[in-house]
């Protein structure tokens, strides 16, 4: 079965499980907004962190020969902040198990290890402790939903070049060009190795994959950037997509982590949610783009909800494989297929079910992220495509 809407070329679902593609969900935190969320909710007096870290960038500014080591000072008091060690922790970010946690959630059940959950909803919250690190956490959770994944070598998954995207999509000209200063190094196709190559931006070669990036098809046509995406024009977009590509990735470099969604996308396009239900399907790229920033809404700026990107799905399937997960060659233990295998093997399976269905069709806490549907991710392939993931 393919999916009605071919203009996107979106593939078959794998082993004849029923459904469409659609989301797997990620939040960062977004480290070029953390200095301004701290100055908004620390003003707590001349020995407070805010008024601290103010000091550091006077005696900065005053004093030039001191420059690196005051910028030093005030780095070490935000780590000093965001790691928990602060009068008010309940504020800015947090951390449990070493993982960060971010004001407007909290902590509801397992290990970095192993999974750990965290939910914007305060009446799953836990208290972190060596029984419920352990314990199994449950899908009845009332919040929306995300699962951290380490990064132990971020410098694995980023070239930090300069590289040009796609001009044809852009526009000639040297004003129309959008560069970025890092890309990722895309390295688990998850079973599709012989479909793509992977690529820097700017390369529209028949297989080549590459993030960040805008396609000469579909991204320049208005009903998408503009209409769905509200973005005046190509170029608009394309710089869009490298500022948050920027944020993802500094993101992760700093935290060593990023979270992502514990369930496929469920609610619908204009109220999307990250809990137990119904997965949202039957919708193109662009509307299911639009509906992953909109899972979370933070007005302070520290997190942000996106589609997941393809270098952060290799960084799952290495996470997984740590933890003894297949995600080289045979994933049917584990998943919602035509032939799912041991435990996995339950009534139901083979067609396509509510996300969240079985226990035993998810890895470290995350469920389906094997099976049941596709995910699209925000790489860019050739000038035509975006590129769904699948085991």
């Amino acid at each position: 079965m393919k999916n009605e809407n071919t203009s996107l070329n979106i593939r078959k679902l794998k082993k004849q499980v029923k459904g469409i593609t659609l989301i797997a969900l990620v939040v960062t935190i977004i480290v070029l907004l953390i200095l301004a969320g701290i100055a908004l909710n620390l003003t707590i007096g001349q020995n407070g962190i805010f008024s601290r870290a103010q000091d550091a960038a006077n005696t900065w500014r005053n004093a030039e020969a001191n420059e690196q080591l005051a910028l030093g000072e005030g780095a070490d008091l935000i780590d000093e902040y965001l790691n928990g060690n602060n009068d008010n922790p309940s504020t800015g970010i947090t951390t449990v198990d070493n993982v960060p946690i971010p004001d407007g959630f909290y902590y509801a059940g397992g290990s970095k290890d192993t999974g750990l959950v965290i939910s914007d909803n305060p009446a799953d919250k836990k208290e972190f402790s060596e029984e419920t690190k352990t314990d199994a956490v449950p899908n009845t959770l009332q919040g929306n939903q995300f699962v951290w994944v380490p990064v132990e070598t971020p410098s694995n998954y980023f070239i930090d070049e300069e590289a040009t995207l796609n001009t044809t999509a852009t526009g000639s000209g040297e004003e129309n060009k959008v560069k970025t200063n890092v890309y990722s190094n895309l390295t688990v196709r998850s079973g599709d190795s012989s479909s793509y190559t992977a690529s820097t931006p700017g390369d529209t070669t028949s297989k080549s994959v590459r993030e960040p990036d805008v396609l000469s098809r579909y991204d320049t046509d208005a009903q998408y950037h503009s209409t769905i995406l509200n973005f005046a024009s190509p170029k608009a977009m394309a710089e869009s997509f490298v500022a948050e590509y920027k944020a993802m990735s500094d993101s992760i470099k700093k935290y060593k982590g990023f979270y992502i969604g514990r369930y496929e996308l469920t609610g619908t396009v204009d109220s999307p949610t990250e809990k137990k239900g119904a997965s949202l399907t039957d919708q193109n790229w662009y509307n299911l783009y639009k509906a992953c920033q909109n899972v979370v809404q933070d007005e302070t700026g520290i997190v942000k909800s996106t589609m997941i990107y393809g270098v952060q799905w290799d960084a799952v399937c290495s996470w997984l494989k740590q933890s003894g997960f297949d995600t080289d060659s045979n994933s049917s233990s584990w998943e919602n297929c035509s032939n799912s295998s041991g435990n996995a093997d339950i009534e139901g399976a083979g067609s396509k079910q509510d996300t969240g269905f079985s226990e035993y069709w998810k890895a470290n806490n995350i469920y389906d992220l094997a099976g049941n549907c596709w995910e699209w991710t925000q790489e860019a392939r050739s000038i035509i495509f975006r590129v769904s993931r699948r085991w």
